[in-house]
């Protein structure tokens, strides 16, 4: 089953996010409930503590039999990751992330290491946004996109061996990538509308990345 959550960061061209909603279960954290606004969806979940979303949301929401989970202001979790269970205990195996990428850099990287908590739980994810497709692998990924695409590649694990590439311009054989070494493989870029990148240990970060 796939899923879409949406946190609070800004949207600012929603046609990025309707590929997705098809056949999607949709999560909403908090003031992740503007985007559904906006998009006209109803959400199959609402979580969160609601100290950012407004109160003519809130209600607008509420009475539509959705199902509402309310947690305290000071809770450990952040209502990211409050959705992103929510998403899991519904059956999720492939989650959308929308609304994770924003100003504030301490939650954007807070979504990022997410994707390694989902990754972990058998579950596929995506972080997206406007200018940037974001996911985790331990394994193959295959990439859909057009030539000249930019790819970036970034170890989220303090060592990824074997990292193997096709269909970029720079590519790597069996590379190895450290935290704490040069980070060669910013900025590649697609010879076509398709590209493989493989890893044999290790969690790499994929980035398809626009202006």
């Amino acid at each position: 089953m796939k899923a879409v959550v949406f946190g609070g960061a800004e949207i600012h061209d929603y046609a990025v996010c309707r590929p997705y909603l098809e056949g999607a279960y949709v999560v909403c954290c908090d003031n992740g409930l503007s985007h559904a606004k906006a998009l006209g969806i109803l959400p199959d979940c609402i979580v969160g503590d609601f100290d950012s979303a407004d109160q003519e949301t809130i209600d607008f929401f509420t009475g539509k039999h959705i199902p509402i989970r309310t947690f305290p202001t000071h809770k450990d979790e952040t209502d990211m990751e409050l959705g992103l269970d929510a998403a899991m205990e519904a059956g999720a195996t492939e989650v959308v992330i929308f609304g994770g990428i924003g100003s504030r850099l301490d939650h954007t990287l807070a979504n990022v290491h997410y994707l390694l908590y989902l990754l972990r739980h058998g579950v596929k994810a995506k972080l997206v946004n406007e200018h940037n497709v974001v996911q985790l692998i331990d394994g193959v990924v295959h990439l859909e996109g057009k030539a000249g695409d930019l790819v970036s590649t970034l170890p989220l694990s303090p060592q990824v061996t074997g990292i193997t590439t096709k269909g970029l311009e720079y590519p790597l054989d069996c590379a190895t990538l450290s935290l704490d070494d040069r980070l060669i493989a910013v900025s590649n870029v697609m010879l076509s509308k398709q590209a493989e990148i493989s890893v044999e240990q290790g969690y790499l970060l994929v980035m398809q990345c626009r202006d």
